[in-house]
């Protein structure tokens, strides 16, 4: 009989919280934007799905710029204005090269869909708007504007109402989140752990658990949205936010 478990890929700390995450839906690479304490500054880093780090952290020139996507292989920032338009801005890198595809101060980034860039000039609030390619940087009139999203994979686990009868001794504080995989079911949930929480993940089939792991330990405070999934794999962030843990099921 075949051993069902829950395998752990990865764990990567940050030196700064986590402000956003983003998931490359074409590549499996994920790009992770960290602010500093201090002056607000963001740093973008790349990584696999193994935890390998495919670029290292990159300091923007300016802490307007934040993370907008990740897209095959290209990382997509966009410069947000805190008082007026004029201080926004769209810039594409090409993360194996660090090489800038396109950087303007004249654009401003209205959405990222399969393949290009929808934006539109900073000074015309309406009307005609533009298309970027991501991969070349070139852009054009969007004439056509039947854009199609690209496919990011990502699932997220639902709240279940009653706990199964393999679940019975766990003193279960909080939502009950289930999520499935191939034949299997995970289930994630709090249990106290004297004055403090631990976060459990569950493997199971229809009636039997098949696994059982503490995945982050100590925290005071229930986590609102434990994880998101892609195929087998689960991807959660610390209660501190400075770590990512990723496993596989």
């Amino acid at each position: 009989m075949t051993k069902y478990t829950i395998n752990k890929v990865f764990e990567r700390s940050f030196p700064a919280n986590i402000w956003k995450i983003e998931i490359d839906p074409v590549q499996s690479l994920i790009a992770v934007e960290t602010r500093d304490v201090n002056s607000t500054i963001a740093s973008f880093s790349v990584f696999d799905f193994d935890g390998k780090i495919i670029k290292a952290p990159c300091t923007a020139e300016a802490k307007e710029w934040t993370l907008d996507a990740i897209q095959d292989g290209y990382l997509i920032l966009k410069r947000i204005g805190e008082h007026n338009p004029t201080q926004e801005g769209i810039q594409i890198i090409e993360i194996a090269t660090e090489r800038i595809v396109y950087s303007s101060y004249e654009y401003i980034l209205l959405d990222v869909y399969e393949g290009i860039i929808h934006a539109r000039h900073r000074s015309i609030s309406g009307g005609e708007t533009i298309v970027i390619d991501i991969r070349t940087g070139q852009q054009s009139r969007a004439i056509d504007k039947n854009f199609q999203f690209a496919n990011n994979k990502i699932l997220y686990p639902i709240t279940y109402p009653t706990k199964p009868d393999f679940l019975s001794h766990e003193q279960i504080e909080g939502p009950l989140w289930l999520s499935k995989c191939c034949q299997h079911y995970v289930w994630c949930y709090h249990v106290r752990n004297e004055d403090n929480l631990n976060l459990i993940l569950t493997l199971s089939d229809l009636n039997h658990k098949l696994d059982r792991q503490v995945i982050i330990e100590d925290m005071d405070k229930l986590i609102p949205q434990p994880y998101f999934q892609i195929d087998r794999q689960l991807f959660f962030m610390s209660f501190n936010k400075r770590n990512i843990i990723s496993y596989l099921v």
